[in-house]
């Protein structure tokens, strides 16, 4: 990929993080208003066409949406010296630290790995749990309403 395909890539893609949850310990946050309809990239398809290694310099860094550039920044930050990086959805499964929320406060699909609802920067990203065949015997603890 050229520079301008990596950074168009990066900031299409990238709109989550691992950060500090209300409902749990760590969950994952928007970094970015996220639309109905949206795809979250939770799911990373590195184990279909293996990890993307990014070349991006430095210097190209300013192009990439600030919020992304923090997060490669605090995992990789030898890219000042030229070092390769993966994109931050490809360092760790996200949808492995999705909370859980009710009918009312769900707001992402994990079948389509989409946004349901308007997903304001900042909130966490929220799946409901009982959408899964046999929930009950994973999740004992949530309500059988």
């Amino acid at each position: 990929m050229t520079n301008h395909e990596q950074i168009r890539y990066l900031n299409a893609t990238v709109k989550c993080k691992i950060g500090s949850s209300k409902v749990h310990g760590v969950g994952i946050i928007a970094i970015k208003d996220i639309k109905k309809g949206e795809k979250l990239y939770c799911f990373p398809d590195f184990y279909k066409n293996g990890l993307t290694w990014f070349t991006l310099k430095y210097a190209n860094f300013n192009k990439l949406w600030p919020e992304i550039k923090e997060l490669i920044l605090e995992r990789w930050p030898s890219v000042i010296n030229g070092s390769h990086f993966l994109s931050p959805n490809e360092m760790a499964w996200l949808i492995t630290y999705m909370n859980h929320g009710e009918s009312e406060n769900e707001n992402y699909d994990v079948a389509t790995d989409t946004a349901i609802k308007d997903i304001p920067k900042g909130s966490e990203v929220l799946e409901n749990y009982k959408r899964m065949d046999n929930w009950e015997k994973i999740y004992p603890w949530i309500k059988n309403d």
